[in-house]
C-alpha cells in the first residue's frame, strides 16, 4: 500500500530562525510559520483564524533560511509532518508536531517580499533540504 507524509503550507514566519547544532555535527534551523483564513461570519462581519507551525529545516537550506529569512516574511515549505515527544524542564512529558523539511522532497521559498541584495533577480529564494546526517 503506498502511503504519502507531506505538507505544503504558505504563510508568514511568526520569527526569526533560530539555528543550533546538532550532536552528529550538522545544523538545524526552527521557527515558527502563520498560516490563516478569513471568512464571513453570520452577521456579515469579518472573521479570522490563524494557525501556528513549527518549521525544523535541515540540510542545505539551513543556511540560506538562516541569512535571508526574517519575522513577517512571506514563506511555503514543503516537508513531512512529525510528532514527537520530549519530556520538559519540569519532567513533564510534551508532545509537539512539526512539518520537518529535509531530503529531496523538503523544500523552503522564501516568497517575494522584503527584497535581499543576495535573493535571486526574481525576489525568491528557493533551496531544496538534503537529509540530516
Amino acid at each position: 500500500m503506498l502511503t504519502v507524509n507531506r505538507a505544503t503550507l504558505v504563510g508568514r514566519a511568526g520569527r526569526d530562525p533560530e539555528i543550533r547544532s546538532l550532536p552528529n555535527g550538522g545544523r538545524a534551523a526552527t521557527f515558527s510559520l502563520a498560516t490563516a483564513e478569513q471568512w464571513t461570519d453570520r452577521e456579515g462581519k469579518p472573521a479570522e483564524a490563524t494557525d501556528w507551525h513549527r518549521v525544523v529545516v535541515y540540510g542545505a537550506a539551513v543556511e540560506i533560511v538562516g541569512t535571508m529569512l526574517r519575522k513577517g516574511d512571506p514563506v511555503m515549505v514543503e516537508g513531512r509532518i512529525a510528532t514527537r515527544q520530549y519530556r520538559d524542564r519540569d519532567d513533564n512529558e510534551r508532545t509537539v508536531t512539526e512539518i520537518v523539511v529535509a531530503g529531496p522532497h523538503g523544500m523552503v521559498n522564501i516568497l517575494a517580499g522584503r527584497r535581499r541584495e543576495d535573493a535571486a533577480a526574481s525576489g525568491t529564494a528557493s533551496v531544496a533540504s538534503e537529509p540530516p546526517e
